[in-house]
């Protein structure tokens, strides 16, 4: 699946805009990314279109970010509030998994805080 594509089932999911769309997008990978192993990490971003690739092998984990909840890291880093969070989370995971396989669904979800793995349902 391409990234336009992508872009565009979050949107549908949603009712965003095109642009908070692909930004909504682009920070899920980069949250899932930072509670990933380097292998795990590697897995996932070759099942993405090349655009968000780049974000999933571009950031490193830290004990900070492996802390910090999904949806506080979203409200803080898109200035915006819970709910409108909580739909970003919602719709662009909810696109990833239309686009990569369940198996590497199942290897992400066993790599994330059980709270997060809850929220995502």
């Amino acid at each position: 699946m391409g990234f336009r594509e992508l872009i565009k089932k979050v949107q549908d999911y949603s009712g965003f805009s095109d642009r908070e769309s692909k930004e909504a997008l682009e920070h899920m990978v980069e949250s899932l990314s930072v509670h990933l192993t380097e292998g795990e990490r590697k897995d996932f971003a070759s099942q993405l279109p090349q655009e968000l690739q780049d974000i999933a092998l571009a950031v490193y984990p830290t004990e900070a970010h492996a802390r910090q909840d999904m949806l506080e890291q979203f409200m803080e880093n898109q200035h915006i509030d819970e709910p409108r969070a909580k739909k970003q989370i919602l719709s662009a995971w909810k696109a990833l998994k239309d686009a990569i396989s369940p198996g590497e669904i199942d290897d992400i979800r066993a790599q994330l805080p059980n709270k997060t793995v809850q929220f995502l349902h």
